[in-house]
C-alpha cells in the first residue's frame, strides 16, 4: 500500500509553495485592507518565509523551524498588530485567489484542506496580534494534513 502524499507533496513541493507565498504576497500588497498590515512595497523576504511557513505546516521539510525560529517567531512576526475580522478574511481570500494564480493541483479535497489551515490559522493570528494578549510561545509548527484537525 503506497502511503498517501503529504498536502505539501500533493500541491507540488517547495516550488508550488514559492508560487503560491509569492501570489498570495502581492494580494497582500495590493489589497487596500490588507495594506494596512503589509504595506505596499512589502519586505524583500517575506514571500520566502511564508513558503517556508506554508512548506513546513503541509508537511514539508522543518524549513521555518530551522531557519527562521518556528511557532514563537511566528507568534512575535504578528504580536500587537490588533488584527481585525476584515484583514483576517481579506487574507483567506487572497489565499483562495492565490492557489489559482499558482497553479495548485485543481483537486477540491486538497485545496479545500489547505484554505482550511489557512482559516484556522488567521483566527490563531487575530487572537495573538491583540495588544496584551500572552501567547503561548512554547508552542510549535502546527502540521495540517487531510484530516480534520491540525496535528502536532
Amino acid at each position: 500500500m503506497t502511503a498517501r502524499p503529504t498536502l505539501y507533496e500533493a500541491a507540488g513541493g517547495a516550488d508550488a509553495m514559492r508560487r503560491l507565498a509569492e501570489a498570495h504576497y502581492r494580494r497582500c500588497l495590493t489589497d487596500p485592507v490588507l495594506q494596512q498590515v503589509f504595506g505596499s512595497t512589502g519586505k524583500p523576504d517575506h514571500a520566502a518565509h511564508l513558503a517556508a511557513w506554508l512548506g513546513e505546516v503541509y508537511g514539508g521539510p522543518a524549513t521555518y523551524t530551522d531557519r527562521f525560529g518556528g511557532f514563537p517567531a511566528m507568534l512575535r512576526h504578528h504580536q500587537d498588530l490588533a488584527l481585525t475580522e476584515e484583514q483576517r478574511v481579506a487574507f483567506t481570500v487572497a489565499f483562495a485567489e492565490a492557489m489559482d494564480e499558482a497553479g495548485l493541483p485543481g483537486d477540491a479535497r486538497l485545496r479545500e484542506r489547505l484554505a482550511s489551515y489557512v482559516e484556522w490559522g488567521t483566527h490563531v493570528a487575530v487572537r495573538n496580534s491583540q495588544p496584551g494578549y500572552e501567547a503561548d510561545m512554547s508552542a510549535t509548527v502546527p502540521t495540517w494534513d487531510w484530516g480534520d484537525e491540525p496535528g502536532s
